[in-house]
């Protein structure tokens, strides 16, 4: 069930979001019980229930917004909808981009219709107050009811200039220039409704307000930009990309076939050094590669070795050449690291299940039952192979259904790190100053959306204390809001299922798209916007030349679009030159390298994209506003200083006179 236990409150008694206990009866044998929802991506992990009587129960605190929730108990990937909560709902699978694909309990969280009971700010949060570079920002949410924000700071008043609307609440953003600041910054808000003005300040809603007083030097955020915002990412999946060194190839290789079948490909690190020319042609500043870790599968999401290179991909020499000469055309190197599960052939794993309760890794992973002497004893001459086949095998005779330990969606190759054991994080935190050491510039971490939340933002901080100049991006497959104090950035697939759910697969109205975005962009601080990691494909999701079924006027709005809005352009290699492929595996072919095998108008559409960006502050840092004009045409203003660009998109398959807007008729795309 869940319970509404009110409204958090903070500093001077004001309100803020909606805590939400979860709640539900602790099943006999259950060992544990993770909430999942839309908020974790469904994935569990991130949030577990706590065992009070024959109860489980966890809290959140909710923004307004509708909301699909569930549980899943121990290693079964089955959500089990809410038994005490009647109501359900059918919520898209954002990745895979299916309209109707969970189907979870209904939450929905509504402000009051009382313009002065909704009204929220938080000096101590960074999406309400921020340094983004020569201003600070200030936000305030309210109910739709409200007209009007004024902040008084500094005995100055600022009207907002910005106004998000997200369908729940408004979002009322204002910035002061800095120098306006100095050292300390004394405000409050005056408020208009309908028929009333009344003012907020320290102790809420009231006349003749308490204002907020805070010293400028605690306000976070960025005085300078970080190299990491507003940036370009080329994502490399290593194994299908150039093979240059025929010495390290695997012994046995996938046919070069399409559709591409599973295997290996033979791709290396001196492949992709050999291609750092056209890397850095592109316009990228860095390169995020797909695991390069020892592993039991050409993916190498299944790690046997944190500290080390796989040998098919080549030697900590060829790294270190790679991190250098990157460096040399100003790439940095970006590391995939699987921290929710680690490989079953990995020696921490082995030694456990060799020696089970008396390993000091037994503690490493959930086992949820000990598994008998004889299955262990011919599991390991597998394991120590790597042979995933004959362990299939013997795991099918010996009747296991699904492992006997918590796992990546009960894949047996891939248990699932036990993060409330504090020896796992002091390991990865070691392992990745390790990697920080040898010139890596971050880390995107896989599945961190499975992560538990104190663990995550744990290593989060470790990594930030060892170097602040080094990324920490996410894979978060949702609604990702939550995530966003554990990590610099996330993989913005929200953002791409809000463009092609609208724009692709239609079931997405022009205007709610508009709300979602802003609703995306009101709940990060500036700075941090700038820093998301967006994309258009990944190595999990169908080439887009696909999803767009090879409308190239569609593909270069969606380009044009995507590189606009705030955010780090990410180009998933060879979509710049429009390189086909289905689901996974299909969409890890080999990267063309013959030139006229490239689709010349896409490779120019993301040159001119990557261009403007480079040329523009305001695209890479900007302040950004967006609107419809006569439903048909996105607007969207991007302006930092003095530099303004403005992108007009049409959303519809006909010509559109946006005169009353903007003075231009518009044919269908972008001008």
């Amino acid at each position: 069930m869940f319970r509404l236990l009110g409204r958090r409150f903070i500093n001077g008694g004001r309100a803020r979001g909606f805590l939400v206990e979860f709640s539900r009866e602790w099943p006999e044998n259950a060992r544990r019980i993770y909430l999942v929802g839309n908020f974790t991506s469904w994935f569990p992990g991130f949030k577990r229930l706590v065992k009070k009587g024959g109860r489980g129960f966890t809290v959140l605190e909710l923004f307004p917004g509708l909301y699909g929730y569930g549980f899943v108990v121990d290693n079964d990937f089955t959500i089990l909808l809410d038994p005490e909560n009647p109501e359900t709902i059918l919520l898209p699978n954002i990745v895979t981009l299916k309209e109707k694909a969970f189907r979870g309990s209904r939450l929905e969280l509504k402000p009051s219709t009382d313009p002065r009971d909704y009204v929220v700010h938080d000096e101590n949060d960074e999406a309400f107050l921020h340094r983004h570079l020569d201003y600070y920002v200030l936000r305030l949410r309210t109910s739709t009811k409200v007209l009007k924000s004024v902040l008084i700071a500094n005995d100055e008043e600022y009207g907002a200039s910005v106004v998000y609307e997200t369908g729940f609440e408004k979002v009322f953003e204002h910035h002061i220039p800095a120098e306006k600041v100095g050292r300390a910054l004394t405000y409050y808000f005056m408020l208009e409704a309908p028929g009333e003005v009344f003012s907020y300040g320290f102790n809420g809603v009231g006349e003749r307000v308490q204002p907020f007083q805070v010293y400028a030097g605690d306000v976070k955020g960025f005085e300078t930009p970080s190299w990491y915002m507003g940036t370009v990412y080329y994502h490399v999946f290593v194994d299908s990309f150039y093979n240059a060194d025929r010495s390290n190839d695997p012994p046995v290789k996938a046919p070069e076939t399409v559709p591409r079948s599973y295997g290996y490909l033979g791709g290396d690190l001196k492949g992709v050094a050999v291609k750092l020319d056209h890397i850095a042609g592109l316009g990228a500043e860095a390169i995020y590669l797909t695991p390069i870790f020892p592993a039991g599968s050409y993916h190498r999401y299944d790690v046997k070795d944190y500290l080390s290179v796989d040998p098919y991909l080549g030697s900590m020499e060829d790294f270190h050449e790679l991190v250098e000469k990157a460096g040399e055309k100003g790439l940095k190197i970006v590391l995939d690291i699987t921290l929710h599960h680690m490989g079953v052939c990995h020696e921490f794993f082995r030694d456990a299940l060799i020696k089970q309760e008396k390993s000091e890794y037994w503690d490493w992973f959930v086992f949820l039952e000990t598994p008998s002497g004889d299955f262990v004893k011919e599991a390991v001459k597998f394991i120590e192979e790597c042979n995933y086949q004959g362990l299939r095998n013997l795991v099918s005779r010996a009747g296991y259904g699904k492992p006997f330990y918590e796992a990546f969606y009960t894949v047996w190759a891939m248990p699932r790190i036990n993060h409330e054991n504090p020896e796992t994080l002091k390991y990865f935190i070691n392992v990745a100053e390790e990697w920080v050491g040898k010139g890596v510039g971050g880390f995107r971490i896989d599945v961190a959306h499975g992560i538990m939340d104190t663990w995550l933002q744990a290593f989060y901080k470790a990594g930030k204390n060892n170097s602040k100049d080094v990324v920490i991006i996410g894979e978060v497959c949702d609604y990702p809001f939550l995530y966003r104090e554990y990590m610099d950035s996330y993989m913005n697939y929200w953002l791409r299922y809000i463009l092609l759910g609208t724009l692709v697969k239609g079931f997405l109205s022009p205007r709610e798209m508009v709300e979602k975005i802003g609703e995306a962009l009101a709940s990060h601080p500036v700075y941090q916007a700038t820093m998301l990691y967006n994309l258009l494909g990944s190595h999990d999701t169908p080439r887009i030349i696909e999803l767009v079924n090879k409308d190239k006027t569609l593909l270069k709005l969606l380009i044009n679009l995507l590189n606009i809005l705030p955010g780090s352009l990410a180009v998933y290699y060879g979509d710049e030159i429009g390189l086909e492929g289905g689901h996974d595996p299909d969409n890890r072919r080999l990267m063309k390298w013959d030139r006229g095998e490239w689709d010349e108008e896409v490779y120019a559409a993301y040159l001119e994209a990557i261009e403007l960006r480079k040329k523009h502050p305001a695209v890479r840092y900007g302040f950004t506003r967006i609107r419809l004009c006569n439903d048909r045409v996105l607007v969207v203003e991007r302006w930092l200083q003095g530099d303004r660009v403005t992108g007009l998109f049409n959303l519809s398959k006909e010509e559109v006179d946006v005169s009353d807007c903007m003075g231009k008729t518009v044919g269908r795309g972008l001008r």
